[in-house]
């Protein structure tokens, strides 16, 4: 237990205590012991204590000599320490303390013979008169009231009338705190926390946590901070935590396994991409890559053996990035053997469906700054398009045959007849992926699975002479929604043959963006056999922007894009005042 002893100091018409602490804990209230040397040294005026109380702080500083005046006051109060936590037998989460003592009417306090204990971070206090101070605290997410009564206090011989009116001033933004109390529920109906002691400050916060983060930069350099004032960013990240748990135990029901699969390797395959390249120390003579997609992984424990397999992580193309595109990002992906493109489309529709009532019953439980659920996630069957006679009805003609060697100059010729500008670099992946956000995207404003795309935009698909349009096409469909592709799914080709000869036609189409080519390892595995089986992958941040109404994927991601992950690193080289701050400096 912790001891304290005061000493009085009379200057002027003011009366100031100072605390003396132990080396467990500091008063919360140790700002009044900068005050007391200030006003000894005649450096502090009354205009001055009362701009500091009543200004409101909107932007972080670089300057460091608030970090170093706070960090002087909390020396001088012998409560420059970050104590070791302090086990109490009766802790509560503010979660676990609102979910039991929700109950008690206006008015009413819990009937506990013992004091429980509550910790979080300070957020804002407010003085009602002499004797009464109000804080409010909050911890993952959730917040609580702190009441300070002075008559509610079990020793009230170390806290005088006049004190205890200091205690607004005195408050520390930012800070962690420790509180131990009684529940109740005030007559306005809040449920609180009545301290029977004066809180301890259990991380003290060495910089003046400001209101609102408003410039741009100073959010990327400071993701930590914003994230402390943006309420609705939080949730974010918690709503993107519950979507990664309701995928996992989808599949977990299903009976898949969970697996892990390298990251890094000699090659990066399993989708047309550019791949980071890197050097190994120990593997000096080959590159290495990150992966683009853990697709042929997967398909190897397939034939190893393991018939239902999924990998939730990180995957990487070096490519550019806008709102809905980061170089790094998060794929969930599974396979599943003896499984047809119709069942993969039934269990996206119930993935999905059940993803948006999960969504909506955490929405209404706790997570209420987030947007409604699109009502059309719930109603399946959802809607379907095919490829090529979408297109073809959009142009007014046929498309010609995409197999042709000459398919390429022909698409050309296409886009010259209805005077569409060709793509940067005008490959016929390209021009097909064009056509398609031209004619076919826009039209998947609700949940829309677009089919059976030609069989070159596919390489890893099984595929077939598809009687509507006469042309080959991959048994593969994509998931749009509001005009943004969420996931992708096939029956794998698993033919050993077929796709030697689909990796070699996907090889002509290689240029700088795509450095792809035929893989003979992931060949040579498919030799022992691959079952039939059907391939599916998530995109993890678009789903989360979906769920949350976010514009840009940065918002979804912990730290932000790379952009933002760049200029946090920058950040890091400046030196922060504490680093080189020692008692002696003063």
């Amino acid at each position: 237990m912790s001891m304290y002893k005061t000493r009085h100091f009379f200057y002027g018409s003011r009366l100031y205590i100072k605390y003396n602490v132990n080396s467990y804990s500091s008063r919360l209230f140790s700002r009044s012991f900068q005050r007391i040397n200030h006003e000894l040294e005649g450096t502090l005026d009354e205009k001055t204590l009362n701009s500091e109380v009543s200004s409101t702080i909107f932007e972080l500083s670089d300057d460091s000599r608030n970090v170093k005046s706070r960090v002087k006051e909390l020396d001088i109060a012998n409560a420059l320490i970050w104590p070791r936590i302090e086990r109490h037998p009766r802790t509560y989460s503010i979660a676990e303390f609102r979910q039991k003592w929700n109950t008690l009417t206006a008015g009413e306090s819990a009937n506990e013979l013992e004091s429980i204990c509550v910790r979080g971070k300070l957020v804002s206090s407010r003085i009602m008169g002499a004797r009464l101070v109000f804080l409010d605290i909050q911890q993952d997410g959730r917040s609580l009231q702190v009441v300070i009564n002075l008559g509610s206090l079990k020793d009230l011989s170390t806290v005088s009338e006049e004190s205890f009116q200091l205690l607004y001033h005195l408050a520390q933004r930012g800070d962690y705190i420790s509180v131990t109390g009684c529940p109740h529920k005030t007559k306005r109906g809040e449920l609180s926390i009545l301290a029977d002691s004066l809180p301890k400050i259990i991380t003290p916060s060495l910089r003046k946590l400001p209101k609102i983060l408003i410039d741009k930069s100073t959010k990327m350099q400071n993701r930590h901070v914003d994230l402390l004032l943006n309420r609705s960013l939080q949730q974010t990240i918690r709503i993107r935590s519950h979507i990664l748990q309701y995928l996992r135990n989808f599949l977990l029901r299903d009976n898949f396994i969970e697996v892990q699969t390298p990251l890094l390797s000699d090659k990066a395959s399993g989708a047309i991409a550019r791949p980071f390249l890197t050097k190994s120390e120990v593997i000096s003579e080959r590159n290495l890559a990150l992966r683009i997609a853990p697709e042929l992984w997967l398909k190897r424990l397939i034939i190893g053996g393991f018939d239902r397999v999924f990998e939730i992580g990180p995957s990487f193309r070096n490519e550019g990035f806008d709102l809905t595109h980061n170089p790094e990002f998060t794929t969930c992906e599974f396979y599943k053997a003896f499984t047809s493109l119709e069942e993969l489309m039934e269990i996206t529709e119930n993935i999905f469906s059940g993803m948006a009532k999960t969504s909506q019953n955490i929405r209404k439980s706790f997570l209420n700054d987030l947007p409604e659920i699109d009502s059309s996630f719930l109603k399946t069957p959802y809607k379907r398009i095919e490829f090529i006679p979408t297109i073809e009805a959009a142009i007014g003609e046929k498309l010609p045959d995409l197999s042709a060697d000459t398919a390429e100059e022909d698409v050309i010729a296409l886009f010259s007849r209805h005077n569409l500008s060709l793509t940067e670099s005008p490959k016929l992946l390209r021009l097909l992926d064009k056509l398609s956000s031209l004619y076919i995207e826009p039209l998947c404003t609700v949940p829309t699975f677009i089919m059976h795309h030609p069989e070159c935009m596919a390489p890893l698909a099984k595929s077939f002479l598809d009687p509507k349009s006469n042309q080959i096409v991959s048994a593969r469909a994509e998931f749009f929604v509001n005009c943004i592709e969420l996931a992708n799914m096939y029956e794998e080709e698993n033919s050993p043959i077929e796709q030697r000869r689909k990796f070699e036609v996907q090889a002509r189409y290689r240029d700088a963006e795509n450095n792809s080519c035929v893989d003979e390892s992931y060949l040579s595995a498919m030799e022992w056999g691959l079952p039939p089986t059907g391939g599916w992958g998530c995109g993890v941040d678009r789903l989360v922007m979906l769920l949350t109404g976010s514009r840009r994927i940065s918002d979804v991601l912990s730290f932000g894009g790379l952009k933002n992950v760049v200029s946090l690193g920058n950040n890091m080289n400046k030196k922060s005042f504490v680093s080189s701050y020692s008692k002696k400096n003063h």
